[in-house]
C-alpha cells in the first residue's frame, strides 16, 4: 500500500470519488466498509497552495458511533490516507465522518 501525499490533495479530487467506496480501519481488527460523500471547499486559512477543504464520509449498514480520532482510510486503489475523522451524523445507512485539510 502506497500512502497519499496529504499536502497535494485537494477537494476537486474528493468530488470526483464521490460515491466511491473505501474502507476505515478504526482499529487493528475493526474496519467499516464505506463511501465518499463528497467534499467542500472552505474559506479557511491554509499554508499551502491549495485551499482548505472538508471531506464527508458514510459507514454503510453500521451504526455505531466511533468517537473521533487518526484513522486509517484505504481507497479502491489500495492507496490510503491516515487522517483526523470526527462523527458528524447517524442516519439510516450508518454513520457520516468528516475529515478537515487544512
Amino acid at each position: 500500500m502506497e500512502a497519499y501525499d496529504l499536502s497535494q490533495l485537494t477537494a476537486a479530487e474528493f468530488q470526483s470519488r464521490k460515491g466511491d467506496p473505501v474502507v476505515i480501519h478504526f482499529a487493528p481488527n475493526f474496519s467499516l466498509p464505506s463511501t465518499i460523500l463528497g467534499a467542500t471547499e472552505l474559506n479557511g486559512y491554509s499554508p499551502l497552495e491549495r485551499n482548505s477543504f472538508s471531506v464527508e464520509f458514510q459507514t454503510n449498514g453500521d451504526h455505531r458511533v466511533i468517537e473521533q480520532g487518526i484513522y486509517r482510510v484505504v481507497q479502491q486503489d489500495d492507496k490510503y490516507l491516515d487522517i483526523f475523522l470526527v462523527p458528524i451524523a447517524q442516519d439510516p445507512l450508518g454513520t457520516r465522518y468528516e475529515a478537515v485539510f487544512s
